[in-house]
């Protein structure tokens, strides 16, 4: 049965897999390769079903337990070509089976397609990533953006399955302990996706045919999992929770959540 597995999914560590007990991908390692195999025993998923490593940008929530991933599993690694450069120059990888993928381009591995789509972000080079099986399902991750191209909602729809950035409350930013600088940074078109505006990309998912939403990569400083639920549920008017659609909030620590494409 495929599943979208938010294992962690914070400013402190992301790291989601997609698949079955057989095989899926996992997107970034953003927590050490403990936590993250541990996370998925707990679903009864053996690291070894992890045929693909996909990297969405070089930030080290994003990438902190990829050295030693990369050693112990055969998987092949698959970012945009700018972001491998730096992995391996700056020796975040082990020696492990590359893959350079381009905006739109597509990867093929058991049964899965991968797709990489970019996202606008403060990093040489950030992208989220759609995965379609055989049987047509497709699950989409897309976090660290400051804004939603009408190329990231053409990527994205159409999925069963997504996990959207919902950030920050720009309210709580404004009036936080955050340094001007910081704040203008979050806020900017290469920031971070507010719960407001991530609010308006999920209904625009939904009304297009998504029908499970998980909210991530929420701020432990400038929101709350009840804030961004509470803000992004708000904006659906009119949709029907639990018959147009599901909503869920991925945690910073494992709660076991998974979500049936």
């Amino acid at each position: 049965m495929i599943k979208l597995y938010p294992l962690y999914s914070s400013s402190k560590g992301n790291c989601t897999y997609i698949g079955d007990e057989n095989c899926g991908v996992l997107i970034d390692c953003g927590v050490s390769c403990k936590r993250a195999a541990d996370a998925l025993a707990v679903h009864g998923i053996s690291a070894a079903a992890v045929k693909a490593i996909c990297v969405t940008h070089t930030h080290s929530d994003h990438i902190q337990g990829l050295k030693v991933l990369t050693k112990k599993l055969p998987a092949v690694l698959v970012a945009q070509q700018t972001n491998l450069q730096i992995l391996a120059g700056e020796g975040k990888i082990s020696p492990c089976s590359l893959f350079a993928i381009e905006e739109g381009g597509g990867f093929d591995i058991c049964g899965m397609q991968i797709r990489a789509f970019a996202t606008s972000h403060d990093t040489p080079a950030s992208c989220g990533y759609s995965v379609t099986f055989e049987n047509g399902k497709k699950a989409s991750v897309c976090t660290d953006l400051g804004i939603v191209t009408e190329s990231v909602v053409k990527a994205v729809s159409g999925s069963d399955a997504a996990l959207i950035e919902a950030n920050y409350d720009r309210d709580m930013l404004i009036n936080g302990p955050y340094a001007d600088q910081l704040k203008s940074r979050i806020m900017s078109d290469c920031g971070h996706l507010s719960n407001d505006d991530s609010g308006k990309f999920v209904r625009r998912l939904i009304e297009g045919g998504t029908t499970k939403i998980v909210l991530g990569h929420l701020s432990e400083h400038n929101n709350t999992p009840e804030l961004a639920e509470r803000t992004v549920f708000n904006s659906l008017d009119g949709l029907k929770r639990g018959t147009d659609y599901t909503l869920d909030v991925a945690s910073p620590t494992f709660d076991g959540l998974a979500v049936e494409l």
